[in-house]
Protein backbone atom coordinates (compact mmCIF):
# COMPACT_ATOMS: atom_id res chain seq x y z
CA UNK A 1 0.00 0.00 0.00
CA UNK A 2 1.62 3.19 -0.63
CA UNK A 3 0.74 6.10 1.57
CA UNK A 4 -0.10 9.58 0.55
CA UNK A 5 2.15 12.53 1.68
CA UNK A 6 -0.27 13.73 4.22
CA UNK A 7 -0.86 10.11 5.78
CA UNK A 8 2.74 9.58 5.64
CA UNK A 9 3.69 12.39 7.53
CA UNK A 10 0.91 12.21 9.90
CA UNK A 11 2.11 8.43 10.78
CA UNK A 12 5.69 9.51 11.71
CA UNK A 13 4.35 12.55 13.81
CA UNK A 14 4.84 12.70 17.56
CA UNK A 15 1.53 12.88 19.63
CA UNK A 16 2.01 16.63 20.71
CA UNK A 17 2.34 18.07 17.47
CA UNK A 18 -1.22 16.07 16.51
CA UNK A 19 -2.45 17.58 20.01
CA UNK A 20 -1.61 21.08 18.91
CA UNK A 21 -2.43 21.06 15.35
CA UNK A 22 -6.03 19.57 16.36
CA UNK A 23 -6.41 21.89 18.92
CA UNK A 24 -5.68 25.18 16.37
CA UNK A 25 -8.18 23.39 14.39
CA UNK A 26 -10.78 23.78 16.72
CA UNK A 27 -10.65 26.77 18.73
CA UNK A 28 -12.97 27.23 21.20
CA UNK A 29 -15.26 30.06 20.83
CA UNK A 30 -13.49 32.15 23.40
CA UNK A 31 -9.73 31.63 22.68
CA UNK A 32 -10.78 32.24 18.79
CA UNK A 33 -12.54 35.33 19.74
CA UNK A 34 -10.06 36.54 21.81
CA UNK A 35 -7.18 35.09 19.19
CA UNK A 36 -9.44 37.32 16.09
CA UNK A 37 -9.35 40.48 18.43
CA UNK A 38 -6.02 40.53 19.30
CA UNK A 39 -4.81 40.09 15.33
CA UNK A 40 -7.18 42.95 14.91
CA UNK A 41 -6.09 45.14 16.97
CA UNK A 42 -2.54 44.77 16.10
CA UNK A 43 -3.29 45.88 12.50
CA UNK A 44 -5.30 48.47 13.27
CA UNK A 45 -2.53 50.50 15.71
CA UNK A 46 -0.27 49.22 12.14
CA UNK A 47 -2.51 50.53 9.43
CA UNK A 48 -5.41 52.28 10.97
CA UNK A 49 -4.05 55.29 13.51
CA UNK A 50 -1.14 58.13 12.25
CA UNK A 51 -1.45 59.51 15.81
CA UNK A 52 1.05 56.67 17.35
CA UNK A 53 -1.51 55.74 20.07
CA UNK A 54 -0.40 52.32 21.76
CA UNK A 55 -3.75 51.15 22.69
CA UNK A 56 -4.92 49.38 19.78
CA UNK A 57 -1.51 48.02 19.84
CA UNK A 58 -1.34 47.07 23.23
CA UNK A 59 -4.63 45.47 23.39
CA UNK A 60 -4.47 43.47 20.46
CA UNK A 61 -1.12 42.17 22.14
CA UNK A 62 -3.11 41.32 25.23
CA UNK A 63 -5.56 39.76 23.49
CA UNK A 64 -3.28 37.58 21.51
CA UNK A 65 -0.93 36.45 24.84
CA UNK A 66 -4.25 35.36 26.49
CA UNK A 67 -5.59 33.28 23.29
CA UNK A 68 -2.16 31.42 23.23
CA UNK A 69 -2.11 30.77 27.46
CA UNK A 70 -5.65 29.30 27.01
CA UNK A 71 -4.95 27.58 24.19
CA UNK A 72 -1.73 26.31 26.12
CA UNK A 73 -3.64 25.41 28.80
CA UNK A 74 -5.74 23.17 26.82
CA UNK A 75 -2.86 21.63 25.08
CA UNK A 76 -1.37 20.62 28.26
CA UNK A 77 -4.73 18.99 29.73
CA UNK A 78 -5.07 17.05 26.45
CA UNK A 79 -1.49 15.43 26.86
CA UNK A 80 -1.99 14.72 29.96
CA UNK A 81 -5.47 13.33 29.50
CA UNK A 82 -4.06 11.23 26.41
CA UNK A 83 -0.94 9.94 27.97
CA UNK A 84 -3.36 8.55 30.76
CA UNK A 85 -5.53 6.60 28.19
CA UNK A 86 -5.22 3.36 27.45
CA UNK A 87 -7.17 0.26 26.35
CA UNK A 88 -8.13 -2.49 28.94
CA UNK A 89 -8.86 -5.78 27.02
CA UNK A 90 -12.13 -7.41 28.64
CA UNK A 91 -11.43 -10.32 30.52
CA UNK A 92 -14.26 -12.12 28.66
CA UNK A 93 -15.42 -11.26 24.93
CA UNK A 94 -18.40 -8.49 25.30
CA UNK A 95 -22.03 -10.76 24.90
CA UNK A 96 -25.81 -9.86 24.06
CA UNK A 97 -28.91 -10.53 22.27
CA UNK A 98 -29.72 -9.18 19.16
CA UNK A 99 -33.14 -7.50 18.10
CA UNK A 100 -35.60 -8.98 16.07
CA UNK A 101 -34.85 -9.99 13.66
CA UNK A 102 -31.72 -10.80 14.03
CA UNK A 103 -32.68 -12.69 16.95
CA UNK A 104 -33.70 -15.61 14.68
CA UNK A 105 -30.40 -15.98 12.87
CA UNK A 106 -27.74 -18.61 12.87
CA UNK A 107 -24.77 -18.05 15.07
CA UNK A 108 -21.29 -19.07 14.59
CA UNK A 109 -19.44 -19.15 17.71
CA UNK A 110 -15.41 -19.62 18.45
CA UNK A 111 -12.73 -19.33 21.25
CA UNK A 112 -16.05 -17.30 23.06
CA UNK A 113 -16.60 -15.03 20.41
CA UNK A 114 -19.46 -15.29 17.88
CA UNK A 115 -21.46 -13.49 15.53
CA UNK A 116 -24.88 -14.50 13.86
CA UNK A 117 -25.72 -14.70 9.79
CA UNK A 118 -28.95 -15.67 8.11
CA UNK A 119 -28.63 -18.37 5.73
CA UNK A 120 -31.38 -16.77 3.44
CA UNK A 121 -29.04 -13.76 2.92
CA UNK A 122 -25.76 -15.68 2.18
CA UNK A 123 -27.71 -17.42 -0.37
CA UNK A 124 -28.58 -14.27 -1.79
CA UNK A 125 -25.24 -13.00 -2.09
CA UNK A 126 -23.85 -16.18 -3.43
CA UNK A 127 -25.96 -15.46 -6.43
CA UNK A 128 -24.31 -11.85 -7.30
CA UNK A 129 -27.92 -9.61 -6.67
CA UNK A 130 -27.70 -5.92 -8.32
CA UNK A 131 -28.26 -4.36 -4.48
CA UNK A 132 -28.06 -0.47 -5.29
CA UNK A 133 -26.34 1.74 -2.61
CA UNK A 134 -27.94 5.16 -1.06
CA UNK A 135 -24.99 7.72 -0.36
CA UNK A 136 -25.41 9.91 2.21
CA UNK A 137 -23.70 13.09 2.15
CA UNK A 138 -23.97 13.88 5.89
CA UNK A 139 -20.69 12.30 8.05
CA UNK A 140 -22.04 10.70 10.57
CA UNK A 141 -21.26 12.00 14.14
CA UNK A 142 -20.91 9.40 16.76
CA UNK A 143 -23.01 10.27 20.22
CA UNK A 144 -22.40 13.66 22.73
CA UNK A 145 -20.77 11.49 25.21
CA UNK A 146 -18.68 10.06 22.71
CA UNK A 147 -17.21 13.03 21.01
CA UNK A 148 -14.63 14.45 23.68
CA UNK A 149 -12.56 10.67 24.26
CA UNK A 150 -12.80 10.25 20.57
CA UNK A 151 -10.78 13.67 19.60
CA UNK A 152 -8.41 12.42 22.40
CA UNK A 153 -8.24 8.60 21.05
CA UNK A 154 -7.73 10.25 17.43
CA UNK A 155 -4.31 11.64 18.42
CA UNK A 156 -3.11 8.27 19.26
CA UNK A 157 -4.05 6.91 15.93
CA UNK A 158 -1.69 6.53 12.64
CA UNK A 159 -4.35 6.64 10.36
CA UNK A 160 -7.54 8.01 11.13
CA UNK A 161 -9.51 7.59 7.20
CA UNK A 162 -13.11 8.01 6.11
CA UNK A 163 -15.24 4.71 6.58
CA UNK A 164 -17.98 3.66 5.12
CA UNK A 165 -20.81 2.94 7.40
CA UNK A 166 -23.73 1.03 7.13
CA UNK A 167 -27.04 2.71 8.00
CA UNK A 168 -29.79 0.06 7.10
CA UNK A 169 -30.42 -3.40 7.70
CA UNK A 170 -29.63 -6.02 5.07
CA UNK A 171 -31.99 -8.39 4.97
CA UNK A 172 -33.12 -11.47 2.43
CA UNK A 173 -35.50 -8.99 0.80
CA UNK A 174 -33.45 -5.68 1.30
CA UNK A 175 -34.03 -3.71 -2.23
CA UNK A 176 -31.46 -1.06 -1.63
CA UNK A 177 -28.95 -0.01 1.28
CA UNK A 178 -27.95 3.36 2.99
CA UNK A 179 -24.56 4.05 3.40
CA UNK A 180 -22.65 7.01 5.35
CA UNK A 181 -19.50 8.41 5.93
CA UNK A 182 -17.97 7.49 9.42
CA UNK A 183 -14.22 7.99 10.44
CA UNK A 184 -12.05 5.10 11.75
CA UNK A 185 -11.85 6.79 15.28
CA UNK A 186 -15.82 6.67 15.83
CA UNK A 187 -15.01 2.73 15.51
CA UNK A 188 -12.76 2.90 18.03
CA UNK A 189 -14.98 4.69 20.70
CA UNK A 190 -18.11 2.50 19.83
CA UNK A 191 -17.97 -1.15 18.04
CA UNK A 192 -14.15 -1.51 19.59
CA UNK A 193 -15.93 -1.18 22.57
CA UNK A 194 -17.05 -4.58 22.78
CA UNK A 195 -12.85 -6.15 23.03
CA UNK A 196 -11.85 -3.70 25.00
CA UNK A 197 -12.83 -0.72 27.29
CA UNK A 198 -11.33 2.52 27.55
CA UNK A 199 -9.96 4.05 30.80
CA UNK A 200 -8.04 6.51 32.44
CA UNK A 201 -5.31 5.49 34.76
CA UNK A 202 -6.53 5.94 38.42
CA UNK A 203 -9.70 6.28 37.28
CA UNK A 204 -11.50 2.98 37.90
CA UNK A 205 -14.64 4.12 35.55
CA UNK A 206 -15.10 4.01 31.68
CA UNK A 207 -14.65 6.91 29.56
CA UNK A 208 -17.30 5.86 27.68
CA UNK A 209 -20.11 3.30 29.08
CA UNK A 210 -19.50 0.50 26.66
CA UNK A 211 -23.38 -0.94 27.37
CA UNK A 212 -24.50 2.78 26.72
CA UNK A 213 -23.29 3.10 23.23
CA UNK A 214 -23.75 -0.67 22.36
CA UNK A 215 -27.25 -1.65 23.61
CA UNK A 216 -30.79 -0.45 23.06
CA UNK A 217 -33.13 -1.48 25.69
CA UNK A 218 -30.70 -4.35 26.30
CA UNK A 219 -30.04 -5.76 22.97
CA UNK A 220 -27.66 -5.00 20.28
CA UNK A 221 -30.11 -3.47 18.30
CA UNK A 222 -31.05 -3.20 14.34
CA UNK A 223 -28.48 -1.22 12.28
CA UNK A 224 -30.91 2.02 11.66
CA UNK A 225 -31.21 2.38 15.73
CA UNK A 226 -27.57 1.70 16.28
CA UNK A 227 -25.43 3.95 17.89
CA UNK A 228 -22.70 2.36 16.74
CA UNK A 229 -20.10 3.78 13.70
CA UNK A 230 -20.92 -0.06 12.27
CA UNK A 231 -18.18 0.71 9.63
CA UNK A 232 -17.87 -1.84 6.94
CA UNK A 233 -15.40 -4.64 7.28
CA UNK A 234 -14.20 -7.59 5.03
CA UNK A 235 -12.32 -11.07 5.02
CA UNK A 236 -11.57 -13.06 2.08
CA UNK A 237 -9.24 -15.77 1.60
CA UNK A 238 -7.10 -16.59 -0.94
CA UNK A 239 -7.07 -20.08 -2.75
CA UNK A 240 -3.84 -20.91 -5.07
CA UNK A 241 -4.34 -22.98 -8.49
CA UNK A 242 -1.67 -25.07 -7.06
CA UNK A 243 -2.96 -25.87 -3.79
CA UNK A 244 -2.43 -23.21 -1.14
CA UNK A 245 -5.03 -21.31 1.13
CA UNK A 246 -2.90 -18.42 1.88
CA UNK A 247 -3.12 -16.95 5.36
CA UNK A 248 -1.38 -13.49 6.99
CA UNK A 249 -0.27 -13.03 10.41
CA UNK A 250 -1.29 -10.20 12.31
CA UNK A 251 1.06 -7.55 13.64
CA UNK A 252 1.27 -5.73 17.14
CA UNK A 253 0.06 -2.75 15.94
CA UNK A 254 -3.23 -4.09 14.64
CA UNK A 255 -5.61 -2.91 16.92
CA UNK A 256 -7.40 -6.64 16.57
CA UNK A 257 -5.85 -9.66 16.84
CA UNK A 258 -2.25 -9.10 17.31
CA UNK A 259 -0.18 -12.26 16.38
CA UNK A 260 -2.99 -14.52 15.10
CA UNK A 261 -3.57 -16.06 12.08
CA UNK A 262 -6.24 -14.34 9.69
CA UNK A 263 -7.64 -14.18 6.34
CA UNK A 264 -5.72 -13.46 3.38
CA UNK A 265 -7.31 -9.47 3.25
CA UNK A 266 -9.10 -8.35 6.14
CA UNK A 267 -9.56 -4.75 6.67
CA UNK A 268 -12.85 -2.37 6.06
CA UNK A 269 -13.87 -0.23 3.79
CA UNK A 270 -12.53 3.24 2.71
CA UNK A 271 -15.19 5.56 1.76
CA UNK A 272 -12.70 5.92 -1.47
CA UNK A 273 -13.90 2.62 -2.40
CA UNK A 274 -17.28 3.79 -3.31
CA UNK A 275 -15.93 5.21 -6.65
CA UNK A 276 -17.21 3.02 -9.73
CA UNK A 277 -19.39 1.41 -7.34
CA UNK A 278 -22.91 1.96 -7.91
CA UNK A 279 -24.10 -1.46 -5.96
CA UNK A 280 -23.27 -3.30 -3.14
CA UNK A 281 -21.83 -6.51 -4.49
CA UNK A 282 -19.34 -4.89 -6.26
CA UNK A 283 -18.10 -2.53 -3.42
CA UNK A 284 -17.72 -5.36 -1.72
CA UNK A 285 -15.77 -7.72 -3.96
CA UNK A 286 -13.83 -4.11 -4.99
CA UNK A 287 -12.45 -4.10 -0.99
CA UNK A 288 -11.64 -7.50 -1.08
CA UNK A 289 -9.65 -7.56 -3.80
CA UNK A 290 -7.61 -4.18 -2.14
CA UNK A 291 -7.37 -5.66 1.04
CA UNK A 292 -6.09 -8.66 0.06
CA UNK A 293 -3.44 -7.67 -2.72
CA UNK A 294 -2.25 -5.11 -0.03
CA UNK A 295 -1.49 -7.66 2.36
CA UNK A 296 -0.13 -10.43 0.05
CA UNK A 297 1.90 -7.90 -1.67
CA UNK A 298 0.33 -8.96 -5.24
CA UNK A 299 1.87 -7.34 -8.66
CA UNK A 300 -0.04 -6.41 -11.39
CA UNK A 301 1.23 -9.64 -13.26
CA UNK A 302 -0.53 -11.99 -10.49
CA UNK A 303 -3.68 -9.51 -11.51
CA UNK A 304 -7.16 -11.10 -9.94
CA UNK A 305 -10.76 -9.19 -11.58
CA UNK A 306 -13.63 -9.48 -9.79
CA UNK A 307 -15.12 -12.45 -11.22
CA UNK A 308 -12.28 -14.09 -9.09
CA UNK A 309 -13.82 -13.05 -5.98
CA UNK A 310 -17.26 -14.66 -4.57
CA UNK A 311 -19.03 -13.49 -1.64
CA UNK A 312 -20.06 -16.31 0.67
CA UNK A 313 -21.41 -14.69 4.02
CA UNK A 314 -22.86 -11.28 5.44
CA UNK A 315 -22.56 -11.25 8.92
CA UNK A 316 -23.01 -9.35 12.00
CA UNK A 317 -20.08 -9.80 14.98
CA UNK A 318 -21.37 -9.84 18.18
CA UNK A 319 -18.24 -8.65 20.14
CA UNK A 320 -17.76 -5.87 18.19
CA UNK A 321 -21.41 -4.67 19.28
CA UNK A 322 -23.36 -6.09 15.61
CA UNK A 323 -20.64 -4.50 13.11
CA UNK A 324 -20.84 -5.81 10.05
CA UNK A 325 -19.02 -7.66 7.64
CA UNK A 326 -18.74 -10.11 4.37
CA UNK A 327 -16.80 -13.24 4.22
CA UNK A 328 -15.37 -14.40 0.97
CA UNK A 329 -12.79 -16.23 -1.37
CA UNK A 330 -10.67 -15.47 -4.57
CA UNK A 331 -9.04 -17.58 -6.63
CA UNK A 332 -5.45 -17.18 -7.25
CA UNK A 333 -2.70 -18.47 -9.72
CA UNK A 334 0.21 -19.20 -8.13
CA UNK A 335 1.69 -16.04 -6.66
CA UNK A 336 4.74 -15.13 -4.24
CA UNK A 337 3.13 -13.46 -1.45
CA UNK A 338 5.32 -11.01 0.43
CA UNK A 339 4.55 -8.39 3.41
CA UNK A 340 5.54 -4.65 1.55
CA UNK A 341 5.81 -1.35 2.65
CA UNK A 342 3.47 -0.24 5.34
CA UNK A 343 2.37 -3.27 5.80
CA UNK A 344 5.19 -4.57 7.37
CA UNK A 345 3.33 -2.40 10.49
CA UNK A 346 1.04 -4.43 11.04
CA UNK A 347 1.41 -8.05 9.44
CA UNK A 348 4.10 -10.34 9.86
CA UNK A 349 4.34 -12.85 7.72
CA UNK A 350 2.56 -15.67 5.80
CA UNK A 351 1.20 -19.05 5.98
CA UNK A 352 -0.60 -21.58 3.77
CA UNK A 353 -2.94 -24.76 3.88
CA UNK A 354 -1.26 -27.09 1.51
CA UNK A 355 -4.16 -28.98 -0.46
CA UNK A 356 -4.11 -31.18 -3.33
CA UNK A 357 -5.44 -29.44 -6.61
CA UNK A 358 -5.83 -32.59 -8.45
CA UNK A 359 -8.04 -33.85 -5.63
CA UNK A 360 -12.07 -33.28 -4.75
CA UNK A 361 -13.79 -31.05 -2.22
CA UNK A 362 -13.91 -33.43 -0.05
CA UNK A 363 -9.90 -33.15 0.16
CA UNK A 364 -9.76 -29.87 0.26
CA UNK A 365 -12.38 -29.10 3.36
CA UNK A 366 -10.76 -32.55 5.58
CA UNK A 367 -7.53 -30.29 5.32
CA UNK A 368 -8.90 -27.36 6.08
CA UNK A 369 -10.75 -28.03 9.28
CA UNK A 370 -7.87 -30.45 9.90
CA UNK A 371 -5.38 -27.42 9.80
CA UNK A 372 -8.28 -25.15 12.18
CA UNK A 373 -7.95 -27.86 14.72
CA UNK A 374 -5.13 -28.69 14.62
CA UNK A 375 -3.67 -24.56 15.04
CA UNK A 376 -7.10 -23.29 17.19
CA UNK A 377 -5.03 -20.86 19.14
CA UNK A 378 -3.89 -19.46 17.00
CA UNK A 379 -6.87 -19.06 14.18
CA UNK A 380 -8.48 -15.62 14.73
CA UNK A 381 -12.20 -15.62 15.05
CA UNK A 382 -12.65 -13.92 11.50
CA UNK A 383 -10.04 -16.32 9.81
CA UNK A 384 -12.11 -19.34 11.48
CA UNK A 385 -15.35 -17.70 10.18
CA UNK A 386 -14.82 -17.08 6.37
CA UNK A 387 -13.06 -20.62 6.37
CA UNK A 388 -15.78 -22.54 8.02
CA UNK A 389 -18.18 -20.95 5.70
CA UNK A 390 -15.90 -21.52 2.62
CA UNK A 391 -16.20 -25.59 3.48
CA UNK A 392 -19.63 -25.75 3.91
CA UNK A 393 -20.10 -23.71 0.97
CA UNK A 394 -18.10 -26.70 -0.92
CA UNK A 395 -19.79 -29.23 0.85
CA UNK A 396 -23.35 -28.57 0.07
CA UNK A 397 -22.87 -26.86 -3.64
CA UNK A 398 -21.77 -29.31 -6.25
CA UNK A 399 -20.79 -25.86 -8.48
CA UNK A 400 -18.74 -24.45 -6.21
CA UNK A 401 -15.30 -26.75 -6.71
CA UNK A 402 -15.09 -26.47 -10.00
CA UNK A 403 -15.82 -22.56 -9.90
CA UNK A 404 -12.59 -22.26 -7.41
CA UNK A 405 -10.32 -24.88 -9.01
CA UNK A 406 -10.91 -22.91 -12.30
CA UNK A 407 -8.24 -20.06 -13.14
Amino acid sequence: MQLTSSRALRAHMPYLLRIILGRFGRLSALHGSLLGIGVLGVVISVVGFEDGSLVPLLLGLGGILASLVGILAQIVEDWQRVSRIYRDTRINPFAAEYAAPYDGWSRVQFHEFSSVHSEDVDARLRSDPDIPLQIESALWDVPPECEGVRRLVRVLLDFDDDKIRLSDDLLPDTARVRVQKTQYSAHVVTNLLGEVMLREQRRRRELVSSEAVLLRNGTIPRLRYSSCSNHLGVDVVAVTSSGRVVLTLQGDKNDTNQGMLAASGSGSMDWKDLRHCPDLLRLVKSTMLREMSEELGLRSRDAVGLGDVRVLRYVRVTNWGGKPQFCGVARLGEVNEEVRGIERRYHRDHFSIDFDPEGEAGDFTRAVRGYVHDHAKRISFPLYETLDVLCTWLERDADAWPWLMTR
